[in-house]
């Protein structure tokens, strides 16, 4: 995945997902995984964007 450096400035877990299009238990997933990180209430969401882009054309590919 390429790094990006988009930042979000979200003040929970729900502003978050709803700027990115998914549910509050994907970032979970992606924060255990290292692909999003919270820098206070400013999110590196770049990792984050192309993980979920990848996982939709993965996800369209296999239905």
């Amino acid at each position: 995945m390429a790094a990006h450096n988009d930042v979000i400035l979200a003040a929970d877990v729900r502003d978050l997902s709803e700027a990115l299009g998914c549910s509050p238990d994907t970032l979970e997933d992606m924060r255990g995984m290292g692909v999003i990180a919270s820098r206070g209430e400013l999110w590196e969401v770049g990792a984050a964007r192309d993980y979920l882009r990848d996982a939709a054309w993965a996800d369209n590919l296999w239905h």
